[in-house]
């Protein structure tokens, strides 16, 4: 097919992207908070957005911010576009289908999230993940040596940009083994699942590399158990500090306890009487009270001054109190989720409802999982049940991961609402099957 006739038959598409393109650069590039942390390249973001930034600083320095619009908007619509084209050629769906599923997709153009506007990894995460999907199904349906290299290097860029899809190659393996069981030869079913298994550790490798080449330490982006100890931390009584061993763990959380009781943001000085909702609710909306304020600020505090006294660099004692906090937050997550599991367990519950917008749909979420795993290991040649079990594990294990490390706001689950609505027009194909058979 020409050029002509492709420009032709997808005139409108164009129109559209254009339109949607034009609104990016002609509006100003957004500095949100965390902006400055990924241009100062800070030991607790991931390299990813921090290269492209640098790279573009670098390159582009006198007219920085329309450059990275201008390559947001465009990289993320091609991805738009491609993974437009895909989800249709798989479902065959009409055009109204076809019209709403673009609609969602240009939604996050738009505000509230404006992610091509923004400078913060949501403006090349959105089209990295819509194009993990993409060719994480392509070698699901139709692999070959191309597909699988795209595959790994748009998992790895997707990954080292936003840290929460790390462990979504465990799904594609799943689908990949089962699928495949049967095949021959063994030995490359066998090679390729090992090496899908595989790249999350080969990614903590290269960002733990990173770090060593930065900052002088040779660790993971640390981050991820600070924020994940907020709930664990809401929930928290004093008496837990019995329960954890080391000096240093116990000294950070008596300061933190210290610091959150005497700003009532614990769940104990709440009213008992509250749901555990609008428990959840405080904690939500507190969030940047409890973690960035107090953990992360009073725990990298005391490391900082513990290194200092025997460190002269003090980019060096930095790193290391970023290190060694997120060490301690780990240990202390751990024992005060151990310590307080059913409460922790409410929390945890309500904050995935709430990335759905009530329990109710999570629970329907969950089931159609169950459903499409279960009619998966019955008929793992069925494309359709295919394509609703590999897309409700990314929504769900997305939304769970989320809830363990921080709280649901849209920010984070925006990439679900997609998915979401193509597993609605499967689930309709299916029942339309059902009936007619």
């Amino acid at each position: 097919m020409s050029y002509k006739r492709v420009l032709d038959k997808n005139l409108y598409l164009w129109v559209i992207y254009l339109i949607v393109f034009l609104f990016v650069v002609t509006n100003d590039a957004i500095y949100s908070p965390d902006t400055r942390s990924y241009i100062n390249a800070l030991p607790y973001r991931h390299l990813g957005y921090v290269i492209f930034l640098k790279v573009f600083k670098f390159i582009f320095s006198g007219f920085f911010d329309l450059s990275v619009l201008i390559f947001q908007a465009a990289f993320t619509l091609t991805a738009v576009h491609l993974f437009l084209k895909k989800i249709s050629q798989i479902l065959k769906i009409n055009s109204i289908a076809r019209i709403a599923l673009l609609i969602i997709l240009l939604f996050p153009f738009f505000k509230p999230l404006s992610v091509a506007n923004n400078i913060c990894p949501e403006g090349i995460s959105y089209g990295l993940y819509l194009l993990f999907v993409v060719y994480g199904l392509e070698i699901l349906f139709n692999e070959n040596r191309k597909k699988w290299i795209a595959f790994i290097i748009i998992y790895l860029a997707l990954t080292l940009t936003r840290g929460q899809f790390i462990l979504m190659p465990f799904i594609i393996a799943f689908v990949y083994i089962f699928n495949n069981k049967s095949k021959r030869p063994r030995r490359s079913i066998i090679l390729k699942s090992a090496l899908i298994i595989s790249l999350p550790f080969f990614l903590s490798l290269i960002d733990s590399t990173y770090h060593k080449l930065k900052d002088g330490i040779f660790m993971t982006t640390p981050f991820g158990f600070v924020a994940a100890s907020g709930s664990a931390f809401y929930v928290s009584e004093s008496s837990d500090i019995d329960s954890i061993e080391s000096v240093n763990d116990k000294t950070v959380f008596k300061l933190c306890y210290a610091k959150l009781s005497q700003e009532k943001l614990l769940l104990s000085q709440q009213d008992n009487a509250q749901s555990d909702a609008l428990n959840y609710n405080y904690f939500h909306n507190k969030v940047p009270e409890i973690c960035n304020q107090t953990v992360h600020y009073l725990g990298k505090d005391f490391y900082y001054q513990k290194e200092i006294l025997n460190e002269n660099n003090t980019k060096l004692a930095h790193a290391k109190a970023y290190y060694n906090i997120e060490k301690t937050c780990r240990n202390i997550t751990l024992t005060l989720i151990n310590s307080n599991f059913k409460k922790w367990m409410r929390i945890y519950y309500a904050n995935i409802s709430h990335g759905f917008y009530s329990s109710v749909f999570f629970l329907l979420v969950l089931g159609v999982f169950l459903f499409s795993l279960i009619k998966f290991l019955f008929h793992p040649d069925n494309k359709l049940i295919l394509l609703l079990f590999v897309l409700s594990a990314f929504t769900l294990s997305n939304a769970m991961l989320i809830a363990f490390a921080s709280h649901s706001i849209i920010r984070y689950l925006f990439y679900n609402y997609v998915l979401i609505f193509i597993s609605v027009i499967i689930l309709i194909k299916l029942l339309k099957h059902g009936i007619k058979n």
